[in-house]
């Protein structure tokens, strides 16, 4: 199945809308400079200005909205579609006890070995980039992320 541009350059468009609105719903924060509403509001204005390029290009197409052809997706796409929701699923449950530094590993890893990534590239790139990641959350931004049991370590 195929959905044109024409739809879903303007459910981008609601998308960031929607984005924004929850944002500057959520509370401030006493004390702190930029608030927990500036990157929604920021992604929020980013959907909407890709959902409106996107439905600029579509305007161009012709044919149906929806089109329901053979779809021939490689298995492991597929399953790497699965991983990356499943994985955010689990994250709900694992994100405290395993902790972001663990969790952010084990989810990259898996997406970079089901996009083909070499073995030696996941075993440096998956630690490096989300320790980084953590450490500038929560040294540079403050922003409290659990270390789960690499807690006294990071």
């Amino acid at each position: 199945m195929q959905l044109s541009d024409r739809l879903l350059g303007p459910g981008l468009v609601i998308f960031g809308v929607v984005v924004i609105y929850a944002a500057a719903r959520l509370p401030s924060v006493p004390g702190v400079r930029f608030g927990a509403d500036l990157m929604p509001i920021i992604c929020g204005g980013a959907l909407i200005l890709f959902g409106a390029a996107i439905t600029k290009s579509g305007l161009r197409e012709h044919g149906p909205l929806i089109s329901v052809d053979e779809w021939d997706v490689p298995m492991r796409q597929r399953v790497a579609a699965l991983w990356s929701v499943l994985g955010l699923v689990a994250g709900i449950y694992l994100f405290q006890p395993l902790g972001f530094p663990l969790f952010g590993m084990i989810f990259m890893a898996g997406l970079m070995y089901l996009m083909n990534a070499r073995p030696l590239t996941i075993l440096v790139v998956a630690p490096v980039f989300v320790i980084g990641l953590h450490l500038a959350f929560t040294r540079l931004m403050y922003v409290d992320l659990p270390a789960g049991p690499l807690q006294g370590i990071l």
